[in-house]
């Protein structure tokens, strides 16, 4: 849940991310978007929880805390404060309407996408009805508010981590296909494809699915079978557009060619399954777990782009340009 800082032989120093601030931690830096680090931080302790708030209008991404001079990480009521300062950082970010809008977004597509992926699950087929009306619901809300929406999404609790990661991988599709010019049917396929990609998942045991340490070399080859399986689910479907089943068969594929399930390499892996492993990975890096910590913005895109092989080193760059320095992305 945090990475220790090891200082003149001492273990004090932990950097914790941003869900983790408490009453009672005792903050000796910190890490603000655009900050001027000629500015000397001044250490302090948290003595109230409007502290945390105020950290958070500066768009705080982690901090440094001593846990000598103040209290530690709690594993125990890790849920609990995950979601106050979760709640604490969306008011910071965004207004009370975009928050109530986006989660709005939220419950009026859960019905949709739970149907989707329950008839993947039960019956082995594509819910294409549903799947499409949750899409145009997601469209409609990320025209103007796709930032809160995207935000609203990073909390995932275990019964919502695949419905919330497939809502907020087709939000991130719809709204980089906007800002790459694509026209609204491009966008809708894209938002379609962010949806479903994980779709073949659902014929793994949930033991794998939720599994918190290192899978087995069985289980990964099980895994690394779900995208022909979402391929080969959503390809009976009639009319199902060629870019969304690309998403489902190739979001895995890397730059280099060491991807699955085609060890595809460069522009040999479609333009859209490109677009999908970007918005995929950046996703999943952000997503915070009540027992785990999510990386910030600036450590994902940090990893992805010191990635060499892993993506398309143009497009990784158009996603950054276009999503992150341009504010869209929080």
């Amino acid at each position: 849940m945090s990475t220790k800082i090891i200082l003149n032989g001492s273990e004090m120093r932990k950097r914790i991310h941003v869900s983790q601030l408490r009453v009672g931690m005792y903050v000796e830096d910190v890490e603000i978007e655009g900050e001027d680090r000629t500015r000397r931080f001044k250490p302090f302790l948290i003595s109230a929880a409007g502290q945390v708030e105020s950290l958070m209008a500066n768009r705080l991404m982690t901090v440094v805390i001593d846990v000598g001079k103040g209290a530690d990480v709690d594993p125990g009521g890790a849920q609990d404060i995950d979601r106050a300062a979760f709640d604490a950082q969306l008011r910071a970010v965004f207004s009370a309407k975009d928050i109530k809008q986006a989660r709005e977004c939220v419950e009026d597509t859960r019905p949709q996408i739970r149907q989707m992926l329950a008839h993947a699950r039960i019956k082995a087929s594509f819910a294409s009805d549903a799947a499409s009306a949750a899409v145009e619901r997601i469209m409609s809300a990320a025209f103007d508010n796709a930032g809160a929406l995207i935000a609203v999404a990073k909390l995932k609790e275990k019964d919502e981590l695949t419905f919330l990661h497939s809502l907020a991988v087709s939000a991130l599709m719809i709204t980089l296909g906007r800002s790459l010019g694509h026209g609204e049917e491009d966008v809708r396929a894209l938002g379609l494809g962010g949806l479903v990609h994980d779709l073949g998942k659902m014929a793994l045991p949930d033991e794998i699915l939720t599994k918190p340490g290192k899978l087995t070399a069985e289980e990964m080859d099980l895994v690394r079978g779900h995208p022909q399986r979402g391929y080969e689910l959503v390809s009976r479907v009639a009319h199902v557009p060629k870019p969304v089943l690309d998403i489902c068969r190739y979001h895995h594929e890397k730059f280099d060619g060491s991807g699955y399930p085609g060890r595809l390499a460069g522009k040999k892996i479609p333009y859209v399954a490109r677009l999908a492993a970007i918005c995929d990975v950046y996703e999943a890096l952000t997503t915070i777990r009540p027992y785990k910590r999510a990386f910030s913005q600036a450590e994902a895109i940090n990893m992805m782009m010191n990635s060499p092989g892993h993506f398309d080193s143009q497009l990784l760059s158009a996603f950054v340009s276009k999503m992150v320095i341009s504010g869209t992305l929080h």
